[in-house]
């Protein structure tokens, strides 16, 4: 009877206990079955090689859905449990995805808070991975997820840069409206004038030369922008060339390290998490 009344107290933590592996068995735990083979081997092995040349931790973990959990707090559960990251830098980073509720959250450990504040993550999930989750492309867009937080855990997230692009295209459209704008109601007051020729047609020519020029002005500038910024993303890069911003062809070459990832390498000296946790950085997202 005693056994009984202790099972039925117990019986709702039960039912609540963690259903996520104890201990993963590699980088990419994918439950859902979304991931080819090779790709799960491409991913552990890159994955593998960060690790090595940073001794940061990244763990995908994928599932079908989330039971009704609260996506933060479940993922805070498999960080903590999983003990991603090293113990004595917190370095860890948690990929969590639940495909039938189309959610997923970057969870990064106390270490990288600083290097990937929650606005760099959310960046990151809002412009990297979700448009190509929407297209059913996991793959691609964990991908290259991956690639955006290995290069910001070594460049500093600056929350101007995700804006400046933005900021130079909405400038370079104020421009050219404003100078369609003038340049109509200009030709409108022309028609005021019809009796003093010479009158309109300065008017004409002034409201042509001011039309051109702004538009100019700001195609130019528009130009210089876009010039300069790819020339400071060129000295932020690594000496080996890595590139970050493209699914298709992205790779990860540490300047740190002369080690490359290639598919024969299966990932298989993963050591599981090195005792480190989370304070509940990051953010999620949807798609």
């Amino acid at each position: 009877m005693k056994r009984f009344i202790l099972f039925i107290v117990f019986l709702p933590f039960l039912l609540n206990a963690q259903d996520f592996p104890i201990k993963p068995s590699n980088y990419i735990t994918d439950e859902a079955n979304i991931l080819s083979d090779e790709q799960e081997q491409l991913l552990n092995t890159k994955l593998r090689n960060f690790e090595d040349s940073s001794t940061n931790q990244i763990f995908i973990y994928i599932a079908a859905s989330l039971n009704g959990k609260d996506l933060s707090s479940y993922s805070q559960d498999i960080f903590h449990n999983w003990k991603i990251g090293h113990g004595d830098k917190n370095n860890g980073i948690l990929i969590s995805i639940f495909i039938d509720d189309h959610k997923f959250r970057i969870h990064t450990g106390y270490g990288l808070e600083g290097v990937l504040p929650d606005i760099a993550t959310k960046h990151i999930q809002d412009n990297d991975m979700r448009p190509l989750f929407k297209q059913n492309q996991y793959y691609e867009g964990i991908d290259k997820g991956v690639d955006q937080l290995m290069y910001y855990s070594k460049h500093e997230f600056k929350a101007d840069e995700a804006s400046e692009e933005e900021s130079t295209v909405g400038l370079f459209i104020f421009f050219n409206v404003f100078s369609v704008v003038f340049l109509l109601v200009t030709l409108l007051l022309t028609r005021k004038i019809q009796d003093k020729p010479t009158a309109k047609k300065v008017l004409i020519i002034l409201s042509i030369i001011f039309f051109i020029i702004p538009f100019l002005g700001s195609f130019l500038l528009l130009i210089m922008i876009f010039v300069a910024l790819s020339y400071r993303k060129d000295l932020l890069k690594t000496p080996s060339n890595s590139t970050w911003t493209s699914s298709s062809d992205s790779s990860w070459n540490s300047s740190d390290s002369s080690s490359s990832w290639s598919s024969s390498d299966s990932g298989s000296s993963f050591d599981g998490g090195g005792g480190g946790d989370s304070g509940g950085g990051g953010s999620s997202s949807d798609w």
